[in-house]
Formats: C-alpha cells, structure tokens, sequence
C-alpha cells in the first residue's frame, strides 16, 4: 500500500504530465509539450495492451461473423479474391470445428453440471466420422462477406503469411491474425492525437483527451478478426486529410492525390465508410467556393479534380469489378438475397417506426450503446451493462448537441479552422448513422433475425465507426464546454479520467468469465 503522501506524489506527477507545459487555462494552453507527447506514447501502449488481453481472451470464433471474415483472409492468403458469395473454405472450416467455443451462443445451465465441456483440440480415430461431416456441413454453407470490399483481407492476409513464415498454425495462427489490432489499436490513439492536435492547437482538454478516449474506447470488435476493426483508421485518417486542407495546411497536389487515397481506402474497407466520400465532395465545394477568383479558383478547382480523381478511380475499379461478376456495383444484392432482405416499396418505407419520436429515441440509444461496446454475447447474453448502455446513449448525444452547437453560438471566432472541423466531424459521424437508419427504412428483414420485421432496425453501431475519431473530437469538445473556465485544471481532467477508468474496470469485470475461458489463448497449449 502507498501512504497517503505517496499517493499525492503520484496524483501530482500525473496533472503535471497533463497539464504542465501544455496550459492549466484552456483559453490560453501553450503548444504540445515533449511531456505530452511521452503521455500519449503511453497511452499507445496501454491501448495495445488492452487489445491484446480482450483479443487473447475471448476464445475463437465470437457472434459478430468472426468466422465468415476469418474464413475470407485465408482465402486472400493463398490469392483468391471470391468472385460472389462462395462456400467456406475446407481447410478455415477445419479449423472451425476443432477450435469453436459453444460459449457464445449457449448458455452454461444447457450442459450437464451447468459447466461448458472442456474443448477437444485433438480428434480422436473415433470422433473422425462425426468431425468430417460437421466440416461439411460448414463447407456447404455460403459466406454472406465474401463480395466485402478488399482492403482489411489484403492487409489481414498480408499479416496471417507473416505468422505462418514465423510457425504459427493452427489456433496460434488465428490468434495471430487477431493480434493485428493490438497494432491497430496503437495507430489509431496517435492518429487521435496528430487530429486533437490539429483542431485544438491551444487547448490541452480535448488536444489529450480525444487520444485518451480513444485509448480505452471499449468497442469489441477492436479484439476480433473483421474489417470493422480497419472502420476506425481508414476513417480517421481520411479525415484528418480533410482537416488538414480545411486549415489550409497543405495545398499541394502531392497532398491532394495522397487524400484521394485515403478517402478510396476508407470505402475499400467497408461501404458504411460511404459517409467519408460524401463529406469530402462537401469539402470539396466549399473549399473552391470560398477561393478568390482567377488563378487562386483555378488552382482549387484542379487540386480537387486530383484528389477526386485518385478517390475515385480505385473505388470505381472494385464497383466495376462486382458490376462484371455479380450484375451489382457494390456486391450487396448477393448479401442481401442470402439474408432474405428485399427493397420495401416506396410507398411503404415512411410507415417505418424510425419516423417517430419513440422509434428514433430507440434507434439512437441502441446504436449508440453497441457503437460504444460492439455486440459480443456471452453465454448468449450480451456482455452489457444497461447503466452504462444508458450512459453512453444520453451522454453522446448531449456532447454532442453542446459540441455542434458551441461551434456556432459560443465564445469562438468566426473564422476559426476550429469550427469547420467540428462541423466536418458531426457531419461524418451523422451521416454513419444516417446509413444505418436508411437500411432499415429501405429494407423488408423478411426471414431474418437480426435485423427483423418485428424489430426492423440495423442498429450495429460498429458499421458507423468510420466516424469514431470525428465522433471523440465532439465529445470531447462538448466535455470542455460544459466545464465552467474556472473549473481548475485537477478537477477538469478528473472529470474525463474518472469515468474512463470506470468504464475500463466495469469492461474486465463484465468479462471476467472470458478470461477464465479454457477455449481461449491464454489456456491453449
């Protein structure tokens, strides 16, 4: 135990890291500080270490799909781009079968002794028949991701050849794959810092707190093999492009083309990245809309071409290419047809219960809720707690609201670069939600589970996490402007860490069955 007089030294240490060298008085902040920069390195670090013990503990295979996509990076491995929707991979759904947990989907009280059965890593002489046309039945099933856009089962795959190179096989094998978001996961806390930085210059609150949200951000998909671990990288750094040229930090056609493929990466991860193109075309028109006229507009008009040009042409190829193969641009019509989804008639899509205050408080907190959590079961129950859920939904959108609305109403010059990226980020992180309401508006679920006709929303907040880094820029700044300026700086930051430490333990807690899985890596030999 420290004494209390310890105790203070470390509270002392900590305040002087945040707020030493980068200013007690956010009106007033100085620049970043090395100090801060050594704190946000840190953060890097405890954010992959927190990937890695939620990735190597959850045991193979969760409910969110893990398999499809674990099945698709080791088609890319061995240079199979799936041509529509294929069947599963013998040798994937080998793997399968030999390492799946029945945690997820089945509760502990269906076994004898309410105990799970110990997992049989090795089949026996006896168990081969049994075992062979389980991966069967697996290898005749179709893999509804398989017409996914390229980007995450390329670098996925890139990553699998590099273990295998190393020996690792079998369940080690796939761990390894999902161990590429321990590095993600550290990318993506910097390049929340290199964006705070940029937008809040002077403010040291958000400049380290978006980073610091971001860090212990406790979506699970972050800790699974699937694209939507990519959603929130490719986003970011499309929009810290978009930032940049919004500030009229970088004009040349060199950075203009570079954007371009940011925002064509950000698409060939995931089509609910679609918010990412249609914000940049909106920053776009208003950046040669305010330029001078004459050379100044022509000079605007061909850098945007450039970058338009470059965005365009990779996306344009992968739609061309599904165009050719499967008679869609973006491949979701196989998808669609294989989950029993069929476009409703125009006339019904506004009797959609979205279209009611009741309909759209409930879209909003459930999205909301697993765009915070992600949509991991345990023992088929969601690992959630229905307080925080509850925090989550109110507290985005009042920081949110504060954040949009102090761009325009509060103490903030007019004509800072400050406003135009809050503006940006809300516009990305609505129109990610937007998405999902316009699926569930369009579509009849049919036969599906989830989403269903009796409860007819795509509520899968993960698909919106493109906008993840946008999304903690508004928080952030709505924190910060809800805190009175004379709230001292102590109290400001307890304010943020206090309830990020919270929700980081209630995250173990809730998951401490997982970790005691013998299915998981920690147990497997």
């Amino acid at each position: 135990m420290l004494r209390p007089g310890a105790w203070r030294a470390v509270v002392d240490r900590l305040q002087g890291v945040l707020v030493q060298g980068s200013g007690g008085d956010d009106a007033g902040g100085e620049a970043p500080t090395r100090r801060e920069k050594r704190f946000v390195v840190a953060l890097c670090a405890l954010a992959s270490i927190r990937v890695f013990l939620f990735s190597a503990a959850f045991p193979l295979f969760s409910n969110v799909d893990e398999s499809a996509h674990f099945d698709l990076v080791s088609k890319y491995a061995r240079g199979h781009v799936p041509a529509g929707l294929e069947r599963r991979d013998a040798d994937a759904a080998r793997l399968l079968v030999l390492l799946n947990t029945p945690e997820y989907l089945e509760r502990s009280d269906a076994f004898p002794g309410g105990v799970y059965p110990p997992p049989h890593r090795i089949v026996t002489p006896e168990q081969r028949p049994a075992f062979e046309r389980e991966v069967r039945r697996w290898v005749e099933l179709e893999n509804h991701e398989s017409t996914q856009p390229p980007l995450y089962y390329l670098v996925a795959a890139a990553w699998s050849l590099v273990g295998s190179a190393m020996g690792l096989a079998g369940g080690h094998g796939l761990y390894w794959i999902r161990f590429l978001d321990v590095i993600l996961s550290a990318l993506l806390t910097w390049l929340a810092y290199v964006v705070a930085r940029r937008i809040f210059p002077n403010r040291p609150f958000p400049r380290v707190g978006v980073p610091l949200l971001i860090a212990f951000f406790p979506q699970d998909a972050m800790y699974l093999v699937n694209n939507d671990a990519f959603l929130p990288l490719t986003g970011g750094a499309a929009f810290l492009g978009l930032v940049l040229l919004l500030q009229g930090a970088r004009t040349s056609y060199a950075f203009h083309a570079w954007t371009g493929l940011l925002v064509a990466a950000a698409m060939l991860v995931k089509f609910s990245n679609v918010a990412v193109p249609i914000v940049c075309l909106g920053v776009v028109a208003y950046l040669v809309a305010v330029a001078p006229t004459g050379k100044d507009r022509t000079s605007a008009l061909t850098k945007s071409a450039v970058l338009l040009g470059v965005a365009c042409v990779p996306i344009a190829a992968w739609c061309v290419r599904n165009y050719l193969l499967l008679g869609d641009a973006t491949g979701s019509l196989e998808k669609a047809r294989f989950l029993d989804w069929t476009v409703k008639p125009l006339g019904a899509m506004p009797d959609h219960p979205i279209f009611t205050l009741r309909g759209l408080a409930f879209f909003w907190q459930e999205t909301l809720a697993l765009f915070w959590r992600g949509e991991i079961v345990w023992g088929h129950r969601p690992l959630a707690s229905p307080r925080w859920d509850f925090v989550y939904g109110v507290s985005s959108l009042v920081f949110v609201v504060v954040a949009v609305a102090a761009s325009w109403t509060w103490r903030r010059d007019p004509r800072s670069t400050e406003r135009s990226a809050l503006l940006t980020s809300a516009a990305l992180f609505f129109l990610s939600l937007a998405f999902l309401a316009a699926i569930s508006v369009v579509y009849d679920f049919g036969t599906c589970i989830y989403p269903s006709r009796a409860v007819p929303y795509v509520i899968s907040g993960r698909l919106a996490s493109g906008s993840l880094i946008p999304f903690a820029v508004l928080y952030l700044s709505g924190v910060d402007a809800l805190l009175p300026r004379r709230v001292p700086a102590p109290l400001r930051w307890a304010c943020l860490i206090v309830p990020v430490a919270w929700m980081t333990v209630s995250e173990f807690i809730m998951s401490t069955t997982v970790f005691a899985s013998a299915y998981n890596w920690f147990h497997m030999p």
